[in-house]
């Protein structure tokens, strides 16, 4: 007996020794290519306005921009300190350090998928590494799987998980509501069968958060229709049901890389065993928050906006997370029916398909964010354009840009400048997505209010870029004196030149 027990407790602490390698190998290949990830407009505008707005300015703004306010509220305190616009990477690396840890040695999972999908897209570089909003998305669903078990003892902290998820994502909007719509349904259940208030009373301590955030959420994008980019488009029943079709098999493609047949596949088991599971344990809740995530997401990009990459693997965390709840549920029912075992590791081995999968197609030719991109290609250039007018231009100087979105790339680095937006001659920062940003002027316009409101000025310097809102049907600004060109094209089409106008 006390060999085996040493036995059991040498292997324990060899696992324990090859898990750490594995997340020691996460951190450093994340950190990699964190060191060679060139920032881009999407980072740059949520860091101006988390520099440059208060926290009641942001949420009256924040229907313009898509995104509900926890990323926001987040960063503000390090952009508000004057810390370097690249710190935004950071706080997505560690972010995704914290879910990859819990992931890694948590999750009920077999420990070679474990490390497997850890390496896969879902963990590594688009959350960890692009710093957007998405990564805590992610965090939040590992943190609803690991509390789980205890959600009726820490009401208040599952309520909370469950609050903030709301204020990850929109997308994040489905997961968030269906298990805060089970969680509440099963205490009521409870009280029907003991005829007691005692759980419900219990679950009010936590259940109020997710429905308060939720309120929040509708303040935040109440009147987003006076947004000009926000648009509802409308089908008909059968139309809307082949479009829902074929954005479904669009989002697998997109994550797996793979052909519909594969797709159609992949769903068919998914759901199989997904149900499978479900029928034996007698709960449809892990299920019903994948299959609600998924529908959303297909629905969101038929009739609101074409949702991407970066949202679609999210319903990998989603997976993860239905995957891990079953576990959970199976032990506290006590179900130890070999089937029921066989069932939930062909989900995890469809888990281990799909990662390698994302992988392949991670490293495809054709993937614009390709591994190989990412460590050796460009993103975008608003680094070395901003370098160069760092080192060039005076911060006095008098800086005109094109277009707000691709300046404000430069711009957040530079938080000692000033930049100008051509089309309305307004001071510019983050990206509003206003009419009044996209206003067209011509060379002779712009010529002639540079003179009128800096008469002091004898040049001025226009950043170019794409999607320039500058009318020079004379080729004037041809004939104008280049300082600086992108040398070479990127992936986000980030290309600068710029200009010395003598006025």
């Amino acid at each position: 007996m006390r060999f085996q027990i040493a036995d059991t407790s040498k292997q324990k602490k060899i696992e324990y020794i090859l898990m750490m390698i594995v997340f020691i190998g996460y951190l450093v290949f994340n950190g990699i290519l964190l060191s060679h990830h060139e920032m881009w407009r999407d980072e740059a505008n949520v860091w101006l306005m988390a520099r440059e707005l208060s926290p009641l300015a942001l949420l009256k703004e924040i229907k313009y921009q898509g995104h509900p306010c926890l990323w926001y509220l987040l960063l503000m305190p390090f952009a508000k300190a004057g810390l370097p616009f690249r710190s935004i990477s950071f706080v997505s690396y560690i972010v995704m350090a914290v879910t990859a840890g819990l992931f890694l040695y948590k999750a009920p999972f077999y420990k070679p998928i474990k490390a497997i999908v850890l390496f896969s897209p879902a963990f590594t570089y688009y959350y960890a590494v692009v710093a957007r909003n998405y990564c805590l998305i992610a965090l939040l669903l590992i943190l609803l799987a690991v509390y789980y078990p205890k959600r009726n003892d820490k009401c208040v902290l599952y309520g909370l998980l469950l609050g903030l998820l709301v204020q990850s994502d929109v997308i994040a909007l489905a997961e968030a509501g269906i298990i805060s719509c089970f969680w509440l349904g099963e205490n009521l259940w409870k009280c029907y069968k003991r005829k007691r208030m005692m759980p419900f009373c219990n679950i009010l301590k936590g259940i109020w958060i997710p429905l308060c955030s939720f309120i929040l959420l509708i303040l935040q994008f109440y009147h987003i229709s006076d947004s000009p980019v926000f648009e509802v488009r409308s089908f008909g029943k059968l139309e809307l049901l082949r479009e829902v079709r074929n954005h479904s098999y669009q989002i697998l493609e997109r994550i797996s890389g793979r052909e519909q047949s594969f797709c159609l596949i992949f769903f068919l088991l998914s759901i199989g065993f997904m149900l499978f599971v479900s029928l034996k344990l007698r709960n449809i809740q892990a299920m019903a928050v994948m299959v609600s995530a998924f529908l959303f997401q297909v629905v969101f990009s038929v009739m609101v906006y074409q949702l991407h990459i970066w949202h679609f693997l999210s319903l990998c965390f989603v997976f993860i997370w239905m995957l891990w709840i079953m576990y959970d549920q199976r032990e506290e029912k006590q179900e130890r029916e070999r089937v029921t075992g066989a069932a939930l590791g062909s989900l995890q081995a469809l888990l281990f398909v799909l990662s390698i999968c994302m992988f392949i197609r991670w490293n495809a030719a054709e993937e614009s964010s390709s591994l190989e991109n990412a460590l050796y290609g460009r993103y975008s250039d608003g680094c070395g354009a901003a370098e160069y007018i760092r080192e060039n231009i005076s911060s006095d100087a008098l800086i005109v840009s094109v277009n707000v979105p691709f300046a404000s790339t430069v711009l957040a680095y530079l938080p000692d400048y000033d930049f100008y937006y051509a089309g309305n001659g307004q001071k510019e920062s983050y990206a509003d997505w206003s009419e009044n940003q996209s206003r067209e002027v011509s060379y002779e316009e712009l010529i002639v209010w540079a003179k009128k409101n800096f008469p002091e000025k004898q040049v001025f310097y226009l950043l170019d870029s794409k999607q320039s809102c500058l009318q020079d049907s004379e080729g004037k600004l041809e004939r104008c004196q280049v300082l600086y060109k992108t040398g070479e094209k990127n992936t986000m089409a980030e290309e600068y030149i710029v200009y010395l106008i003598k006025l």
